[in-house]
């Protein structure tokens, strides 16, 4: 017997509907792998390199104009997907579009600060009326990420969460009903591994990280039923102007080469894995070591950790 290769979210699906003995194997009949344990391994090679058809699906990305905000919506225009770029500053913004109707005439921008939830939720239901729905939400912009030589505040905290946590989380749950009620849609949240293993000095950011992440995959429980996929997106330590400040001025020691990461290395792999079911996108594999340290040896992992 001999079974076509699925596509798109059916690839997952099919691993465990296949009979024993299925022949796996591409249209092309490249792979002949046999066996259920042969399709395992020939779905995850295949995932690591498989590219989603992005043409004509709309996306809102925030934190556009500069960064992985605006490395993303570059290469999701380039997909051929409609883009809504979202960020302050114009200037940065009409030049990102600019190189996006390159690929996509259809894309454009809008001016938001996301300190103010409101004005984004505002912003993302304008697009929804306007273009009939938001295929792809990506939280991209975020703020802090320095380590403070002052304690944290009521203020402080209050602001870094406005952005990192209320305004995505406002986002989420205001395009994931037009994306449930269709059986289609994404959402990547750009998290931090300062999330899951904090440090001293950065308590506001890394709380707001950590939220971020519990929101999104609470959230992906209720959504992944309905064919709309929750990410929280671990990017390692990225040369953008964010991780430069906090390496320049933040304080932060510069990070092991093994957890560094280009900015088209993160968006790579979150364009490869947009519509997978997993939760999160780690793009460096070191990072997962902490947690675990944490758990075996968790007096060893605080003396490390105390410093940076």
């Amino acid at each position: 017997m001999i079974a076509r290769r699925p596509t798109g979210f059916r690839q997952f699906r099919a691993v465990r509907s296949l009979p024993r003995g299925t022949r796996y194997t591409s249209v092309a009949g490249a792979d002949h792998r046999r066996g259920l344990f042969g399709t395992v391994v020939a779905v995850g090679l295949r995932s690591r390199r498989l590219v989603w058809d992005y043409r004509g699906k709309v996306a809102v990305v925030t934190g556009a104009s500069a960064g992985l905000g605006r490395r993303f919506a570059l290469d999701l225009a380039s997909a051929g997907a409609v883009v809504i770029g979202v960020a302050r500053r114009e200037e940065r913004l009409q030049a990102l579009v600019d190189e996006m109707r390159r690929h996509s005439p259809e894309s454009s921008y809008r001016i938001c600060d996301l300190s103010d939830a409101a004005s984004f939720v505002g912003l993302l239901e304008q697009v929804e009326q306007e273009l009939g729905r938001i295929d792809i939400l990506a939280n991209i912009a975020g703020v802090g990420g320095i380590i403070r030589t002052e304690p944290t505040t009521a203020a402080s905290l209050r602001s870094i969460m406005e952005v990192n946590f209320i305004a995505p989380v406002a986002g989420m749950l205001t395009v994931l009903p037009g994306m449930r009620k269709r059986g289609f849609g994404a959402i990547a949240n750009m998290s931090s591994d300062d999330g899951r293993a904090p440090g001293p000095g950065g308590a506001d950011y890394s709380a707001s990280k950590a939220a971020l992440s519990a929101a999104t995959e609470s959230l992906s429980y209720d959504a992944r039923p309905d064919g709309v996929f929750l990410h929280a997106v671990y990017p390692g330590w990225v040369p953008t102007e964010m991780g430069l400040t906090s390496v320049r001025d933040g304080g932060l020691s510069m990070p092991p080469r093994a957890v560094r990461r280009t900015e088209e290395q993160v968006s790579s792999l979150v364009l490869r894995r947009m519509f997978d079911p997993r939760l999160e996108i780690n793009v460096a594999s070191l990072p997962l070591v902490a947690p675990i340290l944490r758990t075996v040896a968790p007096l060893t992992y605080q003396r490390m950790r105390a410093t940076r």
